[in-house]
């Protein structure tokens, strides 16, 4: 009983963080995908192939395994189930992975170039950047495995011509790091216009990890 209604609990949310994804224009059509966990098992939901983001009901999701069989639902397993799936076998914390293609981060993939954390917040969070990944066909599991490595340092990767992956211990976390790393990419563009260039990764780890920035609770109060 205790599986089964934190299952609708976790359908319900995939659902309504899935319009958000949409509202917030991280995703448009029936791009991008969605999962959870579902707790003391070795499955997961996962929004299932051909299905909006933006219209996505909770009893459309479908259950796969660690393997990515379909264990439960009605309609076709996503094609990029193999990225979720190989990220859950290697991150026991993760509990939420996010698939979008907001149009700054994944304009930073096909340039081949590293979103920096130019902004302290965004440091707080990932201080090694976010690096990305270099192009394999959507589904394959040569794409799969390349995740599989970098998710191991990094909460958040970009895909190279295809858009930004991110990971969080809940559904919001994951959610509200793809948003983060979507104003990371707009800030990083303007200051490339605006200047020419960005400080490098050394540079602002030598600037953000010095005692009176953090005695000062920057990071914690912005």
């Amino acid at each position: 009983m205790e599986t089964t209604v934190s299952s609708r609990k976790i359908s319900y949310e995939l659902a309504e963080f899935g319009r958000r994804l949409h509202r917030q224009g991280l995703v448009i059509g029936n791009s991008g995908n969605i999962s959870a966990r579902l707790p003391g098992t070795n499955t997961l939901l996962i929004k299932p192939s051909g299905v909006s983001l933006k219209s996505l009901k909770p009893e459309e999701l479908v259950v796969v395994d660690l393997q990515g069989n379909k264990v439960k639902g009605e309609l076709a397993v996503s094609i990029e189930t193999p990225i979720h799936t190989a990220i859950y076998r290697t991150r026991e914390d993760v509990q939420a992975v996010v698939h979008t293609h907001p149009p700054t981060a994944t304009a930073f993939g096909i340039a081949k170039t590293k979103i920096l954390p130019l902004q302290i917040e965004m440091f707080s969070q990932l201080p090694d950047g976010i690096p990305v990944i270099p192009f394999e066909t959507t589904g394959s599991k040569a794409l799969a495995e390349k995740i599989q490595k970098k998710i191991v340092k990094y909460d958040a990767v970009i895909l190279e011509n295809h858009g930004l992956v991110t990971v969080g211990s809940t559904l919001e976390s994951a959610c509200d790091l793809n948003l983060m790393v979507e104003e990371a990419a707009k800030v990083q563009f303007m200051v490339m216009s605006v200047a020419g260039k960005t400080e490098n990764l050394a540079s602002l780890k030598k600037k953000f990890k010095t005692p009176s920035l953090l005695e000062q609770n920057i990071m914690k109060d912005g």
